[in-house]
Protein backbone atom coordinates (compact mmCIF):
# COMPACT_ATOMS: atom_id res chain seq x y z
CA UNK A 1 0.00 0.00 0.00
CA UNK A 2 2.90 2.36 0.68
CA UNK A 3 4.05 2.04 -2.94
CA UNK A 4 0.55 1.87 -4.41
CA UNK A 5 -0.63 5.08 -2.75
CA UNK A 6 2.35 6.95 -4.18
CA UNK A 7 1.86 5.49 -7.65
CA UNK A 8 -1.91 6.04 -7.71
CA UNK A 9 -1.75 9.53 -6.29
CA UNK A 10 -3.97 9.34 -3.25
CA UNK A 11 -6.68 7.05 -1.98
CA UNK A 12 -7.17 3.53 -3.32
CA UNK A 13 -10.49 1.64 -2.90
CA UNK A 14 -10.21 -1.34 -0.56
CA UNK A 15 -12.02 -3.53 -3.10
CA UNK A 16 -9.42 -2.71 -5.74
CA UNK A 17 -6.60 -3.71 -3.42
CA UNK A 18 -8.12 -7.04 -2.45
CA UNK A 19 -8.88 -7.90 -6.07
CA UNK A 20 -5.43 -6.98 -7.38
CA UNK A 21 -3.19 -8.05 -4.51
CA UNK A 22 -2.52 -11.36 -6.23
CA UNK A 23 -0.76 -9.40 -9.00
CA UNK A 24 2.00 -8.61 -6.51
CA UNK A 25 1.93 -11.36 -3.86
CA UNK A 26 0.71 -14.91 -3.31
CA UNK A 27 -2.06 -13.73 -0.98
CA UNK A 28 -5.68 -14.54 -1.71
CA UNK A 29 -8.39 -11.87 -1.85
CA UNK A 30 -9.73 -12.89 1.55
CA UNK A 31 -6.30 -12.97 3.16
CA UNK A 32 -5.63 -9.47 1.86
CA UNK A 33 -8.99 -8.24 3.18
CA UNK A 34 -8.25 -9.72 6.62
CA UNK A 35 -4.81 -8.09 6.72
CA UNK A 36 -6.30 -4.71 5.81
CA UNK A 37 -8.95 -5.02 8.50
CA UNK A 38 -6.43 -6.04 11.17
CA UNK A 39 -4.04 -3.30 10.05
CA UNK A 40 -6.73 -0.65 10.23
CA UNK A 41 -7.53 -1.65 13.81
CA UNK A 42 -3.81 -1.49 14.65
CA UNK A 43 -3.51 2.01 13.18
CA UNK A 44 -1.37 0.94 10.21
CA UNK A 45 -3.99 1.90 7.61
CA UNK A 46 -6.12 5.03 7.50
CA UNK A 47 -9.53 4.42 5.92
CA UNK A 48 -12.21 6.76 4.68
CA UNK A 49 -15.78 5.64 4.09
CA UNK A 50 -18.05 7.19 1.49
CA UNK A 51 -21.78 7.83 1.88
CA UNK A 52 -22.44 4.61 0.00
CA UNK A 53 -20.55 2.61 2.61
CA UNK A 54 -17.54 1.73 0.45
CA UNK A 55 -14.13 2.47 1.92
CA UNK A 56 -10.78 3.58 0.55
CA UNK A 57 -7.28 3.59 1.99
CA UNK A 58 -5.97 7.15 2.32
CA UNK A 59 -2.78 6.55 4.27
CA UNK A 60 -0.43 3.89 5.57
CA UNK A 61 2.43 3.61 8.02
CA UNK A 62 5.09 1.22 6.61
CA UNK A 63 6.13 -1.60 8.94
CA UNK A 64 9.74 -2.78 8.80
CA UNK A 65 11.81 -3.37 5.68
CA UNK A 66 10.12 -3.63 2.30
CA UNK A 67 9.77 -7.29 1.17
CA UNK A 68 11.66 -8.32 -1.95
CA UNK A 69 8.44 -9.27 -3.70
CA UNK A 70 7.27 -5.63 -3.48
CA UNK A 71 10.65 -4.24 -4.56
CA UNK A 72 10.60 -6.56 -7.56
CA UNK A 73 7.09 -5.42 -8.48
CA UNK A 74 7.60 -1.65 -8.09
CA UNK A 75 11.33 -1.21 -8.69
CA UNK A 76 14.27 -0.18 -6.55
CA UNK A 77 13.98 2.69 -4.12
CA UNK A 78 16.85 5.11 -3.48
CA UNK A 79 19.40 3.53 -1.14
CA UNK A 80 22.87 4.48 0.05
CA UNK A 81 24.54 2.18 -2.48
CA UNK A 82 22.44 2.59 -5.60
CA UNK A 83 22.24 0.08 -8.39
CA UNK A 84 24.02 1.64 -11.36
CA UNK A 85 22.75 -1.13 -13.62
CA UNK A 86 19.75 1.06 -14.49
CA UNK A 87 22.19 2.87 -16.79
CA UNK A 88 22.26 1.39 -20.27
CA UNK A 89 26.02 0.68 -20.41
CA UNK A 90 26.46 -0.69 -16.88
CA UNK A 91 26.94 -4.45 -16.47
CA UNK A 92 27.31 -6.42 -13.24
CA UNK A 93 31.08 -6.09 -13.35
CA UNK A 94 30.98 -2.35 -14.08
CA UNK A 95 28.45 -1.85 -11.26
CA UNK A 96 30.76 -3.63 -8.80
CA UNK A 97 33.80 -1.71 -10.06
CA UNK A 98 32.06 1.65 -9.59
CA UNK A 99 31.13 0.80 -6.00
CA UNK A 100 34.66 -0.45 -5.30
CA UNK A 101 36.00 2.85 -6.64
CA UNK A 102 33.88 4.75 -4.10
CA UNK A 103 30.95 5.86 -6.25
CA UNK A 104 27.90 5.33 -4.06
CA UNK A 105 25.32 7.60 -5.67
CA UNK A 106 24.41 9.15 -8.99
CA UNK A 107 25.48 12.66 -7.93
CA UNK A 108 29.14 11.69 -7.42
CA UNK A 109 29.07 9.60 -10.59
CA UNK A 110 27.60 12.45 -12.66
CA UNK A 111 30.42 14.75 -11.48
CA UNK A 112 33.17 12.16 -12.01
CA UNK A 113 36.14 12.85 -14.25
CA UNK A 114 36.02 10.89 -17.48
CA UNK A 115 39.61 9.68 -17.04
CA UNK A 116 38.80 8.30 -13.59
CA UNK A 117 35.90 6.21 -14.92
CA UNK A 118 37.34 4.90 -18.17
CA UNK A 119 39.32 1.70 -17.70
CA UNK A 120 37.86 0.64 -14.35
CA UNK A 121 37.06 -2.60 -16.14
CA UNK A 122 38.21 -4.02 -19.44
CA UNK A 123 34.85 -3.25 -21.05
CA UNK A 124 34.47 0.29 -19.69
CA UNK A 125 35.87 2.21 -22.64
CA UNK A 126 36.13 5.98 -22.84
CA UNK A 127 33.00 6.21 -25.05
CA UNK A 128 31.05 4.01 -22.63
CA UNK A 129 32.26 6.08 -19.68
CA UNK A 130 31.06 9.25 -21.44
CA UNK A 131 27.58 7.78 -21.94
CA UNK A 132 27.58 6.54 -18.33
CA UNK A 133 28.32 9.99 -16.89
CA UNK A 134 25.75 11.63 -19.17
CA UNK A 135 23.00 9.17 -18.19
CA UNK A 136 23.90 9.46 -14.51
CA UNK A 137 23.04 13.16 -14.62
CA UNK A 138 19.38 12.33 -15.28
CA UNK A 139 19.30 10.12 -12.16
CA UNK A 140 20.73 12.71 -9.75
CA UNK A 141 18.11 13.54 -7.06
CA UNK A 142 16.36 16.72 -8.07
CA UNK A 143 17.24 18.46 -4.80
CA UNK A 144 20.92 18.70 -5.76
CA UNK A 145 20.11 20.27 -9.12
CA UNK A 146 17.59 22.68 -7.61
CA UNK A 147 20.18 23.80 -5.07
CA UNK A 148 22.69 24.44 -7.85
CA UNK A 149 20.17 26.39 -9.93
CA UNK A 150 19.09 28.43 -6.90
CA UNK A 151 22.72 29.25 -6.14
CA UNK A 152 23.27 30.43 -9.71
CA UNK A 153 20.18 32.64 -9.59
CA UNK A 154 21.22 34.01 -6.19
CA UNK A 155 24.63 34.93 -7.57
CA UNK A 156 23.01 36.81 -10.45
CA UNK A 157 20.88 38.77 -7.98
CA UNK A 158 23.67 39.54 -5.50
CA UNK A 159 25.70 42.67 -4.80
CA UNK A 160 29.13 41.93 -6.37
CA UNK A 161 30.91 43.76 -3.53
CA UNK A 162 29.20 41.95 -0.64
CA UNK A 163 27.98 38.75 -2.38
CA UNK A 164 24.70 39.28 -0.53
CA UNK A 165 21.35 39.01 -2.26
CA UNK A 166 19.64 42.30 -3.02
CA UNK A 167 16.20 43.33 -4.20
CA UNK A 168 15.87 45.50 -7.27
CA UNK A 169 13.32 48.22 -7.89
CA UNK A 170 13.02 49.55 -11.42
CA UNK A 171 11.21 52.86 -11.84
CA UNK A 172 9.71 52.44 -15.30
CA UNK A 173 9.30 56.18 -15.69
CA UNK A 174 13.09 56.61 -15.55
CA UNK A 175 13.86 53.83 -18.05
CA UNK A 176 14.06 56.00 -21.13
CA UNK A 177 16.26 53.80 -23.33
CA UNK A 178 14.53 52.95 -26.56
CA UNK A 179 14.48 49.71 -28.52
CA UNK A 180 16.94 49.12 -31.34
CA UNK A 181 16.46 50.14 -34.93
CA UNK A 182 15.32 47.70 -37.62
CA UNK A 183 18.15 45.32 -38.52
CA UNK A 184 17.82 46.02 -42.25
CA UNK A 185 18.91 49.62 -41.62
CA UNK A 186 22.04 48.79 -39.65
CA UNK A 187 23.01 45.99 -42.04
CA UNK A 188 22.24 47.89 -45.22
CA UNK A 189 19.72 45.31 -46.45
CA UNK A 190 16.53 45.94 -48.37
CA UNK A 191 13.45 46.20 -46.09
CA UNK A 192 11.99 43.02 -47.63
CA UNK A 193 15.15 40.97 -47.00
CA UNK A 194 14.03 37.87 -45.08
CA UNK A 195 17.18 37.98 -42.93
CA UNK A 196 15.80 41.09 -41.29
CA UNK A 197 12.27 39.89 -40.50
CA UNK A 198 10.45 37.22 -38.50
CA UNK A 199 9.83 34.19 -40.67
CA UNK A 200 7.14 31.82 -39.36
CA UNK A 201 8.81 28.41 -39.49
CA UNK A 202 7.10 26.56 -36.63
CA UNK A 203 3.95 24.47 -36.42
CA UNK A 204 2.20 24.08 -39.74
CA UNK A 205 4.71 26.43 -41.41
CA UNK A 206 7.74 24.31 -40.48
CA UNK A 207 7.98 22.77 -43.95
CA UNK A 208 7.10 25.95 -45.85
CA UNK A 209 8.28 29.02 -43.88
CA UNK A 210 6.29 32.22 -44.35
CA UNK A 211 7.90 35.70 -44.19
CA UNK A 212 5.72 37.98 -42.07
CA UNK A 213 7.21 41.45 -42.61
CA UNK A 214 7.77 41.96 -38.86
CA UNK A 215 11.23 43.51 -38.74
CA UNK A 216 13.90 42.24 -36.37
CA UNK A 217 15.47 45.05 -34.32
CA UNK A 218 19.24 45.33 -33.93
CA UNK A 219 19.61 45.53 -30.15
CA UNK A 220 19.17 42.12 -28.47
CA UNK A 221 20.53 43.62 -25.22
CA UNK A 222 17.67 46.09 -24.86
CA UNK A 223 16.58 45.50 -21.21
CA UNK A 224 12.99 44.37 -21.78
CA UNK A 225 13.69 41.93 -24.63
CA UNK A 226 12.55 38.52 -23.24
CA UNK A 227 15.59 36.49 -22.19
CA UNK A 228 16.42 32.85 -22.84
CA UNK A 229 16.83 30.65 -19.75
CA UNK A 230 20.60 30.37 -20.30
CA UNK A 231 21.10 34.15 -20.58
CA UNK A 232 23.25 35.66 -17.77
CA UNK A 233 20.42 38.05 -16.84
CA UNK A 234 17.65 35.45 -17.06
CA UNK A 235 15.02 35.54 -14.32
CA UNK A 236 12.25 33.21 -13.29
CA UNK A 237 10.19 34.38 -16.28
CA UNK A 238 12.87 33.45 -18.83
CA UNK A 239 11.97 31.46 -21.92
CA UNK A 240 12.97 27.77 -21.73
CA UNK A 241 15.66 26.45 -24.05
CA UNK A 242 16.12 23.03 -25.65
CA UNK A 243 19.19 20.78 -25.69
CA UNK A 244 20.75 22.95 -28.39
CA UNK A 245 20.32 26.19 -26.44
CA UNK A 246 17.50 27.47 -28.68
CA UNK A 247 14.39 28.98 -27.15
CA UNK A 248 11.56 26.45 -27.30
CA UNK A 249 8.94 27.77 -29.72
CA UNK A 250 5.28 27.73 -28.71
CA UNK A 251 2.93 25.04 -29.92
CA UNK A 252 1.15 27.25 -32.44
CA UNK A 253 -2.55 26.60 -32.94
CA UNK A 254 -4.52 27.42 -36.06
CA UNK A 255 -7.04 30.22 -35.71
CA UNK A 256 -10.33 28.29 -36.10
CA UNK A 257 -11.91 30.86 -38.45
CA UNK A 258 -8.98 32.32 -40.36
CA UNK A 259 -7.30 28.90 -40.68
CA UNK A 260 -3.74 30.20 -40.49
CA UNK A 261 -1.09 29.66 -37.77
CA UNK A 262 -1.48 32.20 -34.99
CA UNK A 263 2.18 33.28 -34.91
CA UNK A 264 1.97 34.15 -38.61
CA UNK A 265 -1.26 36.10 -38.20
CA UNK A 266 -0.12 38.08 -35.15
CA UNK A 267 3.33 38.81 -36.61
CA UNK A 268 1.75 40.20 -39.78
CA UNK A 269 -0.52 42.47 -37.72
CA UNK A 270 2.44 43.63 -35.63
CA UNK A 271 4.26 44.41 -38.88
CA UNK A 272 1.48 46.86 -39.79
CA UNK A 273 2.44 49.25 -37.00
CA UNK A 274 0.43 50.24 -33.96
CA UNK A 275 -2.51 48.05 -34.96
CA UNK A 276 -4.38 46.96 -31.79
CA UNK A 277 -4.54 43.17 -31.41
CA UNK A 278 -6.84 41.12 -29.21
CA UNK A 279 -6.04 37.47 -28.38
CA UNK A 280 -8.86 35.45 -26.81
CA UNK A 281 -8.16 32.05 -25.33
CA UNK A 282 -8.60 29.82 -22.27
CA UNK A 283 -6.19 29.99 -19.36
CA UNK A 284 -2.83 28.38 -19.91
CA UNK A 285 -3.21 28.16 -23.69
CA UNK A 286 -0.01 30.14 -24.25
CA UNK A 287 -1.27 33.62 -25.16
CA UNK A 288 1.53 35.49 -23.41
CA UNK A 289 4.18 32.93 -24.32
CA UNK A 290 3.46 33.42 -28.00
CA UNK A 291 3.86 37.21 -27.75
CA UNK A 292 7.03 36.85 -25.65
CA UNK A 293 8.44 34.44 -28.22
CA UNK A 294 7.78 36.88 -31.08
CA UNK A 295 9.41 39.69 -29.08
CA UNK A 296 12.41 37.48 -28.30
CA UNK A 297 12.86 36.49 -31.94
CA UNK A 298 12.66 40.13 -33.12
CA UNK A 299 14.50 41.83 -30.19
CA UNK A 300 11.43 43.81 -29.17
CA UNK A 301 10.72 45.07 -25.68
CA UNK A 302 7.96 43.18 -23.87
CA UNK A 303 5.91 44.84 -21.13
CA UNK A 304 3.09 42.81 -19.58
CA UNK A 305 0.49 44.54 -17.44
CA UNK A 306 -2.28 42.81 -15.46
CA UNK A 307 -5.36 44.96 -14.92
CA UNK A 308 -8.46 44.60 -12.75
CA UNK A 309 -11.71 46.39 -11.86
CA UNK A 310 -9.82 49.02 -9.85
CA UNK A 311 -7.54 50.01 -12.76
CA UNK A 312 -7.93 53.66 -13.69
CA UNK A 313 -6.41 55.77 -16.50
CA UNK A 314 -3.65 57.10 -14.24
CA UNK A 315 -2.54 53.50 -13.52
CA UNK A 316 -1.90 53.12 -17.25
CA UNK A 317 -0.51 56.55 -18.11
CA UNK A 318 0.78 57.84 -14.78
CA UNK A 319 -0.46 60.35 -12.18
CA UNK A 320 0.27 64.01 -11.67
CA UNK A 321 2.74 64.46 -8.81
CA UNK A 322 4.10 67.53 -6.98
CA UNK A 323 7.64 68.64 -7.79
CA UNK A 324 8.43 71.58 -5.59
CA UNK A 325 5.91 74.29 -6.36
CA UNK A 326 4.62 72.72 -9.55
CA UNK A 327 2.64 69.62 -10.55
CA UNK A 328 4.28 67.45 -13.20
CA UNK A 329 3.18 64.26 -14.98
CA UNK A 330 4.77 60.97 -13.98
CA UNK A 331 4.79 58.32 -16.68
CA UNK A 332 2.90 55.07 -16.14
CA UNK A 333 3.78 51.69 -17.63
CA UNK A 334 1.72 52.07 -20.81
CA UNK A 335 2.82 55.61 -21.61
CA UNK A 336 6.50 54.87 -20.93
CA UNK A 337 6.32 51.69 -22.97
CA UNK A 338 4.89 53.63 -25.91
CA UNK A 339 7.71 56.16 -25.62
CA UNK A 340 10.37 53.44 -25.47
CA UNK A 341 8.96 51.42 -28.37
CA UNK A 342 7.91 48.35 -26.37
CA UNK A 343 5.24 45.80 -27.19
CA UNK A 344 2.68 46.34 -24.43
CA UNK A 345 0.49 43.42 -23.43
CA UNK A 346 -2.54 44.21 -21.25
CA UNK A 347 -3.96 41.05 -19.69
CA UNK A 348 -7.65 40.57 -18.75
CA UNK A 349 -8.47 43.83 -20.50
CA UNK A 350 -12.31 43.58 -20.25
CA UNK A 351 -12.35 43.66 -16.43
CA UNK A 352 -11.09 47.26 -16.43
CA UNK A 353 -13.48 50.08 -15.75
CA UNK A 354 -15.04 51.50 -18.91
CA UNK A 355 -13.27 54.82 -18.36
CA UNK A 356 -9.83 53.25 -18.47
CA UNK A 357 -10.61 51.37 -21.68
CA UNK A 358 -12.18 54.40 -23.34
CA UNK A 359 -9.08 56.45 -22.49
CA UNK A 360 -7.26 54.23 -24.98
CA UNK A 361 -9.72 54.81 -27.84
CA UNK A 362 -7.71 57.55 -29.56
CA UNK A 363 -4.60 55.33 -29.42
CA UNK A 364 -6.60 52.46 -30.93
CA UNK A 365 -8.11 54.65 -33.64
CA UNK A 366 -5.40 57.10 -34.63
CA UNK A 367 -2.18 55.74 -33.13
CA UNK A 368 -1.70 58.71 -30.78
CA UNK A 369 -2.37 58.84 -27.04
CA UNK A 370 -4.18 61.77 -25.46
CA UNK A 371 -3.59 61.90 -21.70
CA UNK A 372 -6.34 64.25 -20.54
CA UNK A 373 -5.04 64.72 -17.01
CA UNK A 374 -1.57 65.61 -18.29
CA UNK A 375 -2.72 67.65 -21.27
CA UNK A 376 -0.30 65.68 -23.43
CA UNK A 377 -0.62 64.23 -26.90
CA UNK A 378 1.84 61.35 -27.20
CA UNK A 379 3.08 60.12 -30.56
CA UNK A 380 4.49 56.66 -29.76
CA UNK A 381 7.85 55.32 -30.88
CA UNK A 382 7.48 53.71 -34.34
CA UNK A 383 8.25 50.25 -32.89
CA UNK A 384 5.59 50.50 -30.16
CA UNK A 385 2.79 47.90 -30.32
CA UNK A 386 -0.33 47.10 -28.26
CA UNK A 387 -1.80 43.65 -27.58
CA UNK A 388 -4.58 42.73 -25.17
CA UNK A 389 -5.46 39.25 -23.93
CA UNK A 390 -8.60 37.85 -22.35
CA UNK A 391 -10.37 34.61 -21.52
CA UNK A 392 -13.54 33.73 -23.46
CA UNK A 393 -16.75 34.84 -21.68
CA UNK A 394 -17.91 31.27 -21.01
CA UNK A 395 -19.19 29.54 -17.88
CA UNK A 396 -15.69 28.46 -16.84
CA UNK A 397 -14.55 32.09 -16.96
CA UNK A 398 -17.62 33.70 -15.51
CA UNK A 399 -15.52 36.59 -14.14
CA UNK A 400 -14.51 37.49 -17.70
CA UNK A 401 -16.94 40.16 -18.73
CA UNK A 402 -17.75 40.72 -22.41
CA UNK A 403 -15.89 43.71 -23.79
CA UNK A 404 -17.70 46.95 -24.57
CA UNK A 405 -18.72 46.69 -28.24
CA UNK A 406 -17.34 50.15 -29.07
CA UNK A 407 -13.92 49.07 -27.77
CA UNK A 408 -14.10 45.54 -29.15
CA UNK A 409 -14.63 46.76 -32.71
CA UNK A 410 -11.30 48.59 -32.69
CA UNK A 411 -9.21 45.42 -32.38
CA UNK A 412 -8.03 42.78 -34.81
CA UNK A 413 -9.20 39.73 -32.89
CA UNK A 414 -7.80 36.21 -32.88
CA UNK A 415 -8.75 33.07 -31.02
CA UNK A 416 -6.04 30.98 -29.39
CA UNK A 417 -7.53 27.58 -28.53
CA UNK A 418 -5.66 24.76 -26.87
CA UNK A 419 -3.45 22.81 -29.26
CA UNK A 420 -5.64 20.46 -31.28
CA UNK A 421 -2.81 18.02 -32.11
CA UNK A 422 -1.68 15.68 -29.33
CA UNK A 423 1.62 15.02 -31.11
CA UNK A 424 2.39 18.73 -31.51
CA UNK A 425 1.70 19.44 -27.85
CA UNK A 426 3.76 16.41 -26.77
CA UNK A 427 6.65 17.67 -28.87
CA UNK A 428 6.48 21.16 -27.33
CA UNK A 429 6.24 19.92 -23.73
CA UNK A 430 9.00 17.37 -24.35
CA UNK A 431 11.39 20.07 -25.56
CA UNK A 432 10.61 22.22 -22.53
CA UNK A 433 10.91 19.66 -19.75
CA UNK A 434 13.32 17.06 -21.16
CA UNK A 435 15.87 19.38 -22.75
CA UNK A 436 18.83 18.47 -20.50
CA UNK A 437 17.64 15.25 -18.84
CA UNK A 438 14.69 12.87 -19.02
CA UNK A 439 12.06 14.11 -16.56
CA UNK A 440 9.20 12.09 -18.04
CA UNK A 441 9.57 9.47 -20.73
CA UNK A 442 7.92 10.08 -24.09
CA UNK A 443 5.27 7.28 -23.88
CA UNK A 444 4.12 8.50 -20.44
CA UNK A 445 4.05 12.11 -21.64
CA UNK A 446 1.96 11.03 -24.62
CA UNK A 447 -0.63 9.43 -22.33
CA UNK A 448 -0.74 12.47 -20.05
CA UNK A 449 -1.32 14.85 -22.98
CA UNK A 450 -4.01 12.54 -24.40
CA UNK A 451 -5.80 12.66 -21.06
CA UNK A 452 -5.40 16.45 -20.90
CA UNK A 453 -7.15 16.70 -24.27
CA UNK A 454 -10.05 14.68 -22.84
CA UNK A 455 -10.41 17.11 -19.94
CA UNK A 456 -10.78 19.95 -22.45
CA UNK A 457 -13.73 18.22 -24.07
CA UNK A 458 -15.66 17.50 -20.86
CA UNK A 459 -17.18 20.58 -19.22
CA UNK A 460 -17.84 18.76 -15.95
CA UNK A 461 -14.14 17.94 -15.47
CA UNK A 462 -11.37 20.37 -14.47
CA UNK A 463 -9.38 21.40 -17.54
CA UNK A 464 -5.66 20.64 -17.81
CA UNK A 465 -4.08 23.42 -19.86
CA UNK A 466 -0.73 23.52 -21.63
CA UNK A 467 0.64 25.52 -18.70
CA UNK A 468 -0.73 22.90 -16.28
CA UNK A 469 1.14 20.22 -18.23
CA UNK A 470 4.47 21.93 -17.54
CA UNK A 471 3.57 22.22 -13.83
CA UNK A 472 2.57 18.56 -13.85
CA UNK A 473 5.96 17.58 -15.29
CA UNK A 474 7.61 19.70 -12.61
CA UNK A 475 5.88 17.55 -9.97
CA UNK A 476 7.19 14.43 -11.71
CA UNK A 477 10.67 15.96 -11.67
CA UNK A 478 10.27 16.34 -7.89
CA UNK A 479 9.79 12.58 -7.60
CA UNK A 480 5.99 12.32 -7.77
CA UNK A 481 4.43 9.50 -9.79
CA UNK A 482 2.81 10.58 -13.08
CA UNK A 483 -0.68 9.58 -11.97
CA UNK A 484 -0.31 11.42 -8.66
CA UNK A 485 0.91 14.51 -10.50
CA UNK A 486 -2.13 14.47 -12.80
CA UNK A 487 -4.52 14.09 -9.86
CA UNK A 488 -2.85 16.96 -8.01
CA UNK A 489 -3.21 19.30 -11.01
CA UNK A 490 -6.85 18.26 -11.50
CA UNK A 491 -7.54 19.07 -7.86
CA UNK A 492 -5.64 22.37 -8.08
CA UNK A 493 -7.59 23.76 -11.06
CA UNK A 494 -11.05 22.41 -10.16
CA UNK A 495 -13.90 24.91 -10.01
CA UNK A 496 -16.31 24.74 -7.03
CA UNK A 497 -18.90 22.96 -9.19
CA UNK A 498 -16.42 20.39 -10.52
CA UNK A 499 -15.30 17.14 -8.92
CA UNK A 500 -11.81 15.92 -9.92
CA UNK A 501 -12.68 12.40 -8.79
CA UNK A 502 -15.12 12.14 -11.70
CA UNK A 503 -12.14 12.08 -14.07
CA UNK A 504 -10.07 9.55 -12.11
CA UNK A 505 -11.74 6.48 -13.61
CA UNK A 506 -10.88 7.67 -17.12
CA UNK A 507 -7.36 8.51 -15.95
CA UNK A 508 -6.94 4.83 -15.03
CA UNK A 509 -7.34 4.01 -18.71
CA UNK A 510 -4.24 6.07 -19.49
CA UNK A 511 -1.96 5.56 -16.49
Amino acid sequence: MNRLLKREGGSVPVERVTLRVSDFTDLSDQEAADLLEDGAEAGIYSLRRSNSGSSAIVGVTPQGEEPDVITDAFGEQQHENVDFRVLSVVTDSINDALHDAGYTDFATLANADLDDIAGLTGTLTESRAEVLIEEAQSHVPVGYRLAEEAATYYTHRSDPETNSGVARVHDLSTVTDTVGDPLYLSEGWDPEDERGMYVSDIGRNAENPVPTGLHILDDPDYPSVPKAADHPDAGYDALPVDEYGDVVPPAVPIDPRLQLPLDELIAKKLARGLVPIRVVGPRGSGKNYLIKYLCHKTNRGYQSLDVDRATEPEDLFGPLVPDGDVIIPRNGAVKQGLLNGDTIVINEFPVMQAGAAIALHRLLNEGTLLVKSHGELVEPHPSARLVITMNPPTREYRDSEPMNSATRGRFRSFEQPYIQSVEEEVETIDRQVNHDRDVVDRPTLQKIVQFAHQTRENESWPTISTRNLTILCEHIDDGVSPKAAVKNVLWGVAEPNQYPEDAHETLNDYL
